[in-house]
């Protein structure tokens, strides 16, 4: 059977608004998982799943029209690779970056850990003569609100803020008052 000009103008058109949709698609999907380095691995979970959408499509439509499916199929190699690069994109231009901070309380000393992709923070005890050199205190999330930086944290099916702010902690359980923090090397 000889295919028309205009059926394949048609087809042409339809495997085009497929590859566009289905770019809106991952690039919103990708913004909303906001991935960072260490989740470089689930990228491939992701990818399988755009991979074996478009091959159900496909074998749907081939009972609808076989020239339709062959775009779904052909659709599913290129949408693996065009999610690859949404994936690798948002972690080349939203790198992880850390600061750390070091204070004193009562002869204890602690460090601040701040980190950016994904926004976590930790709080720990460096005990120098221990076998475990590090003790976790808090950790949470960090959200920047203007100048500050708001450190969150879940106790007892509570939710608290301590406050980061020109290298001073405010509202720290152990010790609530502001305390003057340095910067780590």
């Amino acid at each position: 059977m000889k295919i028309k000009k205009s059926e394949t103008k048609i087809l042409i058109g339809i495997g085009i608004l497929i590859l566009l949709i289905d770019i809106f698609l991952m690039k919103n999907w990708v913004g909303n998982i906001k991935p960072y380095p260490s989740m470089s691995v689930s990228v491939e979970s992701h990818k399988l799943e755009i991979f074996g959408m478009n091959i159900i499509i496909g074998i749907l439509a081939l009972f609808i029209k076989k020239r339709l499916s062959i775009l779904f199929f052909v659709n599913s190699f290129i949408c693996y690779w065009i999610f690859s690069f949404f994936w690798t994109s948002w972690i080349e231009n939203n790198p992880y970056s850390t600061s750390e901070f070091t204070f004193k309380i009562e002869n204890r000393n602690f460090r601040l850990s701040i980190d950016k992709n994904p926004n976590v923070y930790g709080i720990y005890e460096l005990k120098p003569n221990s076998k475990d050199s590090l003790k976790i205190i808090e950790m949470g999330m960090n959200e920047k609100r203007g100048d500050s930086i708001i450190l969150i944290y879940g106790k007892s099916g509570e939710i608290f803020e301590m406050y980061f702010y020109e290298n001073k902690l405010i509202g720290l359980p152990e010790n609530p008052s502001e305390i003057k923090l340095k910067k780590a090397e």
